[in-house]
């Protein structure tokens, strides 16, 4: 059966949860290191593999709210990650690879910026996007080379002024990234950038969207040849709440 789109009321925190201040170190370096139901105030820098964040409520003034450049399979989910908007030069609330889900972005330049390696990035809720740099490019989700086996799937995300979804290879190729079943709107100039103009991006597929159109169309391709296929394309302003989602499994 049919269900809404993430938004505030099915991502983030899950309503209920007792939250307690956090303690612990701001930079994580032990293995399989679990933060579970903390106010966190300020960013988190981790440079171990196999993290676990979750239920968390994470505010921010810095270029990063988790920092997980460098390790490995890095969990992020059930959590609110709120960057400091027009008062500081953020760069994006998640820099990593590995599991994001279910999470509530906003108030940074962009959502999720990918690592290298594989990821998945499912069911977030990605909005208001905001930064005081003098030159900002905002992206939901940005994919800019050494992925290799993304899925990018049940999202919703509501970008600006650039894209809602960028990939491309300015830091290496891409290859199989697989991006479904999401809501792309907003205001970007495109919802989603496809360019193999300095490394080659293979196996890109874009398939069973609901894009609300951007300033410029809904795709930008260049240098490459993705699948395109089964999206809904609607007109601009079109909001999420005006059409059904899909059913993601957790």
């Amino acid at each position: 059966m049919a269900s809404t789109f993430p938004d505030a009321m099915n991502t983030g925190v899950p309503a209920g949860t007792k939250l307690t201040e956090y303690t612990g170190p701001m930079t994580i370096t032990e293995d399989r290191t679990v933060i579970d139901g903390k106010i966190i105030n300020g960013p988190l820098r981790v440079m171990a593999d196999d993290v676990v964040i979750k239920n968390c409520e994470i505010t921010f003034n810095s270029a990063w709210g988790v920092d997980a450049e460098g390790a490995k399979n890095i969990t992020i989910q059930d959590s609110d990650l709120v960057g400091p908007g027009y008062s500081g030069d953020s760069n994006s609330a998640i820099l990593g690879s590995g599991n994001f889900l279910r999470n509530d972005l906003s108030k940074v330049e962009n959502g999720i910026t990918l690592q290298g390696g594989p990821s998945t990035v499912r069911g977030n809720y990605i909005h208001d996007l905001e930064s005081s740099g003098s030159d900002p490019h905002y992206d939901g989700i940005s994919v800019q080379g050494g992925q290799d086996g993304v899925l990018i799937e049940g999202n919703t995300i509501l970008a600006r002024d650039t894209s809602d979804i960028i990939i491309n290879t300015d830091f290496g190729p891409v290859n199989d990234v697989r991006v479904t079943n999401n809501f792309l709107g907003g205001t970007p100039g495109y919802n989603i950038y496809v360019s193999g103009m300095h490394a080659p991006a293979t196996n890109v597929s874009i398939t069973d969207n609901h894009l609300s159109e951007g300033g410029y169309g809904y795709y930008s391709v260049d240098n490459s040849s993705p699948t395109i296929s089964g999206n809904t394309e609607l007109p601009a302003g079109t909001s999420p709440s005006e059409v059904s989602g899909v059913d993601v499994p957790d």
